[in-house]
């Protein structure tokens, strides 16, 4: 059962204006968590939050922004509470934006996480936990293991490309969050023959694979360059080469500019 006094929330790109990446499909997401977690969300509550998006005034601070890892300006994290209630806050992406390789570490996810249903819940404990656990140990990055398997990154998808030209990600079925941007890319990536499965990410596939990266909203794409302080050397770049090209596109396609919507 999903605890109580909880709250679910997504996480969007934003440009540092009024433009927001994928807006719709992270509130689709907040839907389907929120009918998981027992909160009321309906179209009512899509229009409250996009006029509030619209109307609040959101600060980026200005820094010296240079990207081409598609990891957008800034981040907007839409809070959805227990009574329907919820919070819009900003923050830059600066921390994202400057990690050009993943140097990620391993680290233990609560055995229950399964009992999360794959959905962003509250403050997020154990994701941020372990992130903070990769930083003591000079990583940049987490990556939750249980039974064996990579479950999760901390804030992004870890996909790796095996030897038969299959990408892998981790399936929910283990607790894995659904990832928005893995949704996106995925009929592009078959396109260029890149199919997609999901299932159990051992460390035996990662070291018997030929690429390996991790991806999402703030993360945009990035490569793996060492886990546990094991640096690899994979033998091409045919993943994130495709999925980086996918991504510049989509990032000139998907962004809203709530100033144009009509909001009822």
């Amino acid at each position: 059962m999903c605890p109580e006094n909880i709250s679910v929330f997504t996480t969007v790109g934003w440009d540092g204006k009024q433009g927001f990446f994928a807006i719709d499909e992270h509130l689709k997401r907040l839907s389907q968590h929120a009918e998981i977690a027992n909160i009321i969300f309906n179209e009512e509550s899509e229009n409250l939050i996009k006029r509030q998006m619209k109307k609040q005034n959101f600060e980026l601070n200005d820094y010296d922004y240079s990207n081409e890892l598609c990891k957008p300006p800034g981040l907007i994290t839409i809070r959805l509470e227990q009574d329907g209630s919820f919070l819009i806050s900003e923050r830059t992406n600066e921390y994202n934006i400057k990690c050009k390789l993943i140097n990620a570490i391993t680290v233990n996810a609560p055995i229950n996480i399964k009992e999360n249903y794959g959905i962003k819940f509250g403050e997020h404990l154990p994701y941020k936990n372990a992130f903070e656990i990769a930083k003591e140990n000079n990583g940049n990055a987490a990556l939750l293991v249980n039974e064996g398997g990579i479950i999760d990154g901390d804030r992004a998808t870890l996909m790796i490309l095996d030897k038969d030209g299959t990408a892998w990600v981790s399936s929910n079925e283990y607790g894995s969050i659904n990832s928005i941007t893995v949704e996106l890319i995925k009929e592009e990536l078959l396109k260029k023959g890149i199919p997609i499965s999901f299932g159990k990410i051992t460390i035996d596939l990662i070291l018997r694979s030929s690429d390996a990266i991790m991806l999402g909203t703030g993360l945009g794409v990035t490569r793996i360059n060492s886990i546990d302080n094991r640096k690899f050397e994979f033998s091409n770049s045919i993943l994130f080469d495709n999925v980086k090209s996918i991504l510049s596109k989509l990032m000139k396609e998907k962004w809203t500019d709530l100033n144009n919507v009509d909001v009822i």
